[in-house]
């Protein structure tokens, strides 16, 4: 399938990531009742969704705003396929290499 590239694509908050638009997110806790990450619609619409850890090992560095989060490094979404979207979320923005 290779990547897909989009135009940036505004943070939504979820109540479900399900069904949920392009870029929205559901940010989830971890046993201390603080953010550990947040599942994503991937930015360019296809449905997939993808995972970022804000907490922990190996977590992205985070913001600390579930309004508008910057993480770090770049977010990488792959797929059976291969790497389908990779891009930066910052200010709460979706944004495609």
């Amino acid at each position: 399938m290779g990547e897909v590239k989009t135009h940036d694509v505004a943070v939504a908050l979820a109540e479900s990531i399900i069904d949920a638009p392009a870029g929205s997110i559901k940010f989830y806790d971890g046993p201390d009742y603080h953010p550990a990450g947040f599942h994503y619609q991937c930015p360019c619409g296809c449905g997939t969704v993808g995972g970022v850890r804000v907490a922990g090992d190996h977590a992205w560095t985070w913001n600390g705003s579930r309004d508008k989060p910057t993480v770090r490094p770049s977010v990488l979404l792959s797929t059976k396929d291969g790497p389908h979207w990779h891009g930066w979320l910052t200010d709460g923005v979706w944004r495609s290499c």
